[in-house]
């Protein structure tokens, strides 16, 4: 005797809002930030991060907060290595 099983497929809509999309170059930013620190006699990392802002034009409240936020988690894995390695 053979059974059938019904089953019902749910398809979810995930809309992103303006706030939900991060800046693709907020993720460039943190690679150049990197990149930044692991120079010998490299400044301060919120020196870094201010010129960083400055010259790739960013806005420096979005992504002040995209920094804060849990976009930029692997940041503060980040600033870890880079103290540990580096003595900042």
């Amino acid at each position: 005797m053979a059974s059938r099983v019904a089953t019902r497929e749910r398809s979810v809509t995930v809309r992103e809002t303006a706030e939900d999309r991060v800046d693709p170059a907020f993720h460039r930013a943190i690679l150049k930030i990197a990149l930044e620190l692991k120079k010998p006699n490299a400044p301060s990392y919120d020196a870094i991060v201010a010129s960083t802002v400055e010259s790739m034009r960013l806005d420096p409240v979005a992504f002040q907060h995209y920094l804060g936020e849990n976009g930029a988690r692997g940041m503060s894995l980040l600033l870890a290595t880079a103290r540990t390695t580096f003595g900042l």
